[in-house]
């Protein structure tokens, strides 16, 4: 006994503790707020005008053209019968011919792109899609090569900076030894040659102005010596001199030297040939100048003025590089004398060369890393742009696309209304009593052209000026007669609306008439008859509807709530576009909305 009561009290200390943690957490969960809410579904969606009239006894309609414009075709005379919706004249309508051809074909391209979406890619667009995946793929082998490449590049790179490190400390070495090092000794070699291959090029720029001076050539320029100009030529002729007497002193300076030639004797020789150098380079001057003044005239084509120029141009050319290599030649003795302090730089950078080739290795690794990561993610997203290729389209898509086949269906519709505005029709079989319109005529909107004597019953019905918008000439109609019951229905169509309003009870109403179709001639109708009257003002297949109530305007755009999450009362603000609104207080959704989505009807407010 003892036992069962402890066991009774350990239940009841556990029913107790889960009590209070109940309490604790609804008193701690958010309140849900009170709503009720609807799904959105497509419907074959009506707008209708409803009123009550009276059947009329045999009538003449006197009407003409909606719209204005010139006749161009008369059908019809008076006297003529006709029969309902018989076309008895017409306007000019190319214009509005062009926009009805316009409208069908942007029909026509909406619902082409929907029956694309609809059918799935097609086999191009696929294997173009699997071309692009097997591109990403070799790409990305391609950066795993690359990244390969730049392993092995860093890894030669490194060697060679080491192998340059080596040689910086043998050069350190050889410089030790001073005038007498091999730095000096090579330099002073090299010079030499410069040397002497500078005197080559002496000789040949003062024969190349020989030949147009024939100074020591005197027949070199017979052709056109005569031509030359004097003032520039004579300066040229006193420079040729000079530049010869020091071009022979540059070569016996040069030509002697060899390999045994102290330092002394070199450096001399290097002297006079810069000097030579300097000497020619100012004599070219005074040939190219002479060549500038002379004139192609007599036998001196200018072809052939060209070409001498060409060559004094090439002779400068190339005594300003023998300058210069003789000027380097003399700097890099200059520079082998200062080795020592060279190489200890040349080191010091080699030593630091190896620490940036370091880093630099270090840091092409990882752009390379980065570029297979890279080449990884374009894979990733070629083969998802694939799986999204062949994926089933989806409700949403659809969904838009359903509404754009269906505005410009309506587009299509209010063409082909303008176009028909442009044909006088007969609005009622007849005979026609009047017609006062030519061709050529222009004619206005609602001017009375034409009356036609029509034995057929009709019904006036007065329509408020807030539903007037809606209706148009030949809607539809769906009309009882008390005298039949509901459960006889009658078809007719919107024969006339007068233009100018009528006020009952200071409410404005539009007289309009409906007629019958041929249907009703199986019946008794008389008038006077009290007729009730549906008005199909509009018509969307598979429109997607959701309630009006549903709908509020924010900032002048129409806004829906949609559920996320019911148990927590979460909703989201969609931004919708509204199109037709039908009957039952349904409203008709282009964009923003798919079908089945859970939309918020009514929320209590706190």
């Amino acid at each position: 006994m003892k036992f069962l009561k402890k066991k009774s009290v350990i239940i009841s200390v556990s029913l107790l503790a889960l009590v209070v943690v109940f309490v604790i957490v609804q008193s701690t969960r958010p309140d849900v707020p009170e709503f009720s809410s609807q799904v959105a579904q497509r419907i074959d969606l009506a707008q209708t005008v409803s009123e009550t009239g009276s059947v009329e006894a045999e009538l003449e309609l006197l009407y003409g053209w909606e719209g204005s414009g010139k006749v161009v075709d008369i059908y019809k005379q008076v006297g003529d019968s006709v029969t309902t919706s018989e076309q008895i004249a017409r306007l000019a309508n190319a214009q509005q011919q062009a926009k009805l051809k316009e409208a069908l074909a942007a029909l026509s391209s909406a619902q082409a792109k929907l029956n694309l979406e609809l059918a799935g890619p097609s086999d191009e667009a696929t294997k173009k899609s699997l071309a692009s995946v097997a591109q990403s793929e070799a790409s990305l082998k391609q950066s795993e090569a690359n990244l390969e490449k730049v392993r092995a590049q860093g890894d030669a790179s490194l060697l060679a900076a080491e192998a340059t490190l080596k040689d910086a400390e043998n050069d350190l070495q050889l410089a030790e030894a001073g005038e007498d090092s091999a730095l000096v000794q090579d330099a002073y070699a090299d010079l030499i040659n410069i040397l002497k291959s500078s005197v080559t090029s002496l000789g040949s720029a003062l024969t190349e102005s020989d030949n147009i001076l024939g100074i020591d050539n005197i027949f070199a320029n017979d052709e056109f010596e005569a031509v030359l100009d004097q003032n520039t030529e004579a300066v040229a002729h006193q420079s040729y001199f000079l530049a010869k007497a020091r071009k022979q002193a540059a070569e016996q300076a040069a030509l002697s030297l060899s390999s045994a030639s102290d330092h002394v004797s070199v450096d001399a020789a290097a002297t006079t040939v810069q000097d030579a150098l300097v000497q020619m380079q100012e004599h070219l001057l005074h040939v190219q100048q002479t060549l500038a003044a002379t004139n192609s005239i007599g036998d001196l084509s200018q072809s052939e003025l060209d070409a001498l120029k060409s060559g004094i141009n090439t002779e400068q050319d190339t005594i300003d590089t023998s300058s210069t290599n003789v000027t380097n030649g003399i700097q890099a003795i200059a520079t082998a004398r200062n080795s020592l302090i060279a190489f200890e730089i040349a080191y010091d950078k080699a030593v630091d060369d190896l620490a940036q080739t370091k880093k630099q290795v270090a840091a092409d690794i990882v752009v390379a890393e980065a570029q297979v990561a890279a080449q990884q993610a374009n894979l990733a997203q070629a083969k998802a742009s694939y799986d999204d290729l062949i994926a089933p389209p989806r409700a949403v898509d659809v969904a838009s696309l359903r509404a754009d086949v269906a505005r410009q269906a309506a587009s299509v519709d209010a063409a082909r209304d303008d176009v028909s505005k442009t044909e006088l029709l007969a609005l009622a079989g007849g005979v026609i009593s009047r017609l006062d319109i030519e061709v050529g005529e222009n004619v206005t909107a609602n001017q009375e052209v034409i009356g036609i004597l029509s034995e057929d019953v009709t019904i006036e019905v007065d329509i408020s000026e807030s539903d007037i918008a809606k209706v148009a000439l030949d809607d539809t109609v769906r009309i009882t007669l008390d005298a039949y019951g509901d459960d006889v229905v009658f078809e007719g169509y919107v024969l006339s609306i007068e233009p100018a309003e009528t006020e009952i009870s200071g409410v404005v109403y539009y007289k309009t008439t409906i007629i019958f179709n041929g249907i009703a001639d199986q019946y008794d109708i008389r008038s006077g008859m009290t007729a009730n009257v549906d008005i199909l003002t509009d018509v969307r297949e598979a429109a997607l509807v959701v309630p009006r109530r549903a709908i509020l305007t924010k900032d002048g755009v129409s806004v829906v709530r949609v559920v996320r999450d019911p148990t927590r009362g979460v909703f989201e603000e969609r931004t919708i576009t509204t199109g037709l609104i039908g009957d039952d207080g349904v409203v008709e959704v282009l964009s923003g909305l798919a079908e089945g989505e859970e939309i918020v009807t009514f929320l209590k407010e706190e």
